[in-house]
């Protein structure tokens, strides 16, 4: 058994001033062809990558078991 991690692109919309806030992010999965994908053998280790894009703040992240 093996562990898919999707990963993609956040896109943030700002406007206005640095001191103005940023519009609330929306959970939006996008077409197929802009989606990464990555393998691995372990769960741990698919999480610690998903954990890792996800923190940087630049990427939603996904995990799938494949059979």
């Amino acid at each position: 058994m093996s562990w898919l991690v999707e990963y993609w692109d956040i896109h943030k919309k700002t406007s206005g001033s640095h001191a103005q806030m940023s519009e609330q992010l929306k959970y939006e999965k996008p077409s197929r062809e802009k989606i990464h994908i990555r393998y691995f053998d372990d769960y741990n280790s698919a999480v610690r990558f998903a954990n890792s894009l996800f923190d940087t703040g630049k990427f939603f992240t996904q995990i799938n078991k494949q059979p």
